[in-house]
């Protein structure tokens, strides 16, 4: 975006964040979809989107189409895609779940590793992408793939592996156990009860339907914050060359991070409005008389809380981190790596760590304590190195900046403002990219210490008939509402350059908004456990302290 279509880095930022917002906004009607019919027809019928909307972008790229067919890149990105990704990713990870069950004890510590390696098996897709496709986008294949036809080539590749996989989940049909799907009674039930708390529900309830009503204005403004176009004078940034005294510079147009400081700022305050009143939800409703009602809005706190808490600094990785390395030095021998490249480095610590944690790390743990590693205790983990990875890279950033151009080295092919002919762009700096290594395996332990559990907790503390929709509110604020509010904080505080701007504020904030999750986490969890409409298998795994557990805890589990 920054050098075909022309946009400024922290406009792109916000662009990208924009595109995730929606694919997981389609979580929700996914979920819905798949609680009514199952979740089998439902992931044939999203992959079967999916590979439509990647054929429709692989083809949107060629060189030759690019300016007549960008409403076709667009509308496979924003719609098929975003589509194709709400129905299949609140549902997949459930339906492997489904066929282990959770009746007995051991059922459900199976389940905990199931997510894990399912996590891991996502970041095996992961490590390919990253590790040989994003490289191919801006440097081609030597002898086989022209780089001005790189991204036809790796979304055509991705379109592939994707109608492969459909044809693949087909062909093992006879094997699984499909759960039928329950129709809108439940999530009927649910709206309806919702609405009645409002009577007599007190405060709480009021402030539960607060959150949910600004969830859409808090969307609709930060769409319009991101994609309101400024004023041609405001949205232009000069690139000079600081190894060379010629006058001459390039523009780039697209937005700057102040020209809608206003929508800006609203948009922050009613995402916090929201995430403060939904943390608050009432989750007792004494006036239900159906517990299913109870047990599904007492999970919703803990889902708002962690994953906007996590994912703030998550989000960091899609944007920040890579921008950072294609600044500093890229160089192995006469080839650019693109920044995006380093992502492999989560992924890898995704496959290393999963199972060395799995085999080792959580039984040792568990036979020191004397009891089985609890998801909470895992949740603040990734918390705290979550917040870590950020703080690791903001000194990168700082170190960075103190470092001397690379005047004798080419423009980087990946940062902003660099031409075909490769006579204009950024120049890097003297320091290896390969030090954004450190942030992004810090992410990748911490996302196996937080994301697999909050898939676990959402399958089990949601009751049988509305499992998908309580997965697909996770995955709505996991990736929907956080990546909102990292489009909001990237326009106030992402720099349009990196060598005059501080990236480092960007993730300063992020680290202090996951040490705030950290105690709002406490906060609601109340130690000795919190409320009776949480399901009493899914209490006790919120405790971070093992004896809070042995003091007020009158359920049965470990």
């Amino acid at each position: 975006m920054q050098n075909q279509l022309h946009k400024l880095p922290s406009t792109a930022a916000a662009l990208n964040s924009v595109f995730s917002m929606l694919c997981y906004f389609w979580c929700i009607p996914g979920g819905l979809i798949a609680d009514s019919v199952g979740r089998y027809k439902t992931i044939i019928g999203a992959g079967v989107i999916y590979a439509t909307g990647t054929l429709c972008v692989a083809f949107a790229v060629v060189h030759a189409f690019q300016s007549s067919l960008g409403w076709m890149f667009t509308g496979g990105c924003l719609v098929l895609i975003a589509a194709g990704t709400g129905g299949i990713k609140p549902n997949i990870a459930n339906f492997g779940a489904d066929q282990i069950g959770d009746e007995t004890e051991s059922q459900r510590e199976c389940q905990k590793t199931y997510f894990s390696l399912f996590y891991l098996a996502i970041n095996i897709g992961v490590l390919l992408a990253f590790g040989f496709f994003t490289n191919i986008t801006t440097g081609g294949l030597p002898g086989l793939v022209d780089p001005t036809e790189g991204y036809s080539f790796a979304y055509g590749a991705g379109a592939v592996f994707m109608v492969v996989a459909v044809l693949i989940f087909i062909g093992f049909t006879g094997s699984y156990r499909r759960l039928p799907g329950n129709g809108l009674g439940p999530v009927k039930r649910l709206v309806r009860y919702q609405c009645r708390s409002l009577r007599g529900g007190g405060w709480r309830a009021v402030m539960s339907a607060i959150g949910w009503l600004c969830l859409p204005f808090f969307y609709v403004v930060t769409l319009a914050a991101v994609l309101t176009p400024a004023p041609a004078s405001a949205g232009e940034q000069v690139f000079l060359d600081p190894c060379s005294n010629d006058s001459s510079a390039r523009r780039l147009h697209g937005g700057t991070a102040s020209a809608n400081d206003a929508l800006n700022n609203a948009a922050l305050a009613l995402g916090s409005l929201a995430c403060v009143c939904l943390a608050l939800d009432d989750e007792d409703k004494e006036s239900f008389n159906v517990a299913d009602a109870r047990e599904t809005f007492a999970a919703i706190p803990m889902l708002v809380i962690v994953n906007i808490a996590f994912n703030l600094c998550y989000n960091s990785m899609n944007n920040a981190f890579p921008s950072q390395a294609c600044q500093m030095d890229l160089r192995i021998g006469s080839i650019q790596l693109n920044g995006a490249f380093f992502n492999i480095a989560d992924a890898f610590a995704i496959l290393v760590f999963t199972p060395l944690f799995e085999s080792c790390l959580y039984p040792t743990i568990a036979r020191i304590k004397g009891s089985p590693v609890r998801l909470g205790q895992k949740i603040i983990a990734g918390l705290l190195i979550a917040c870590g990875s950020n703080l690791v890279a903001a000194g990168l950033e700082i170190r960075r900046r103190g470092q001397p151009f690379l005047c004798s080295a080419e423009f980087s092919q990946c940062a902003p403002g660099y031409t075909e002919d490769g006579l204009h762009g950024t120049r890097m700096r003297d320091i290896s990219a390969f030090w954004i290594f450190l942030p992004f395996t810090l992410v990748g332990i911490a996302e196996i210490l937080v994301n697999p559990c909050m898939y676990c907790f959402s399958y089990e503390a949601a009751p049988v008939q509305v499992r998908s929709l309580l997965q697909a509110i996770n995955l709505f604020f996991q990736g929907s509402v956080s990546n909102a509010f990292t489009s909001v904080v990237t326009k106030l505080t992402y720099p349009n350059s990196l060598d005059a701007g501080n990236l480092e504020n960007y993730y300063y904030v992020n680290a202090a908004l996951a040490v705030v999750g950290i105690c709002l986490y406490f906060a609601i969890t109340r130690c000795a456990g919190r409320g009776k409409g949480i399901r009493e298998v899914i209490r006790k795994e919120e405790l971070v302290l093992d004896c809070c557990a042995d003091d007020g805890s009158d359920d049965d589990s470990p």
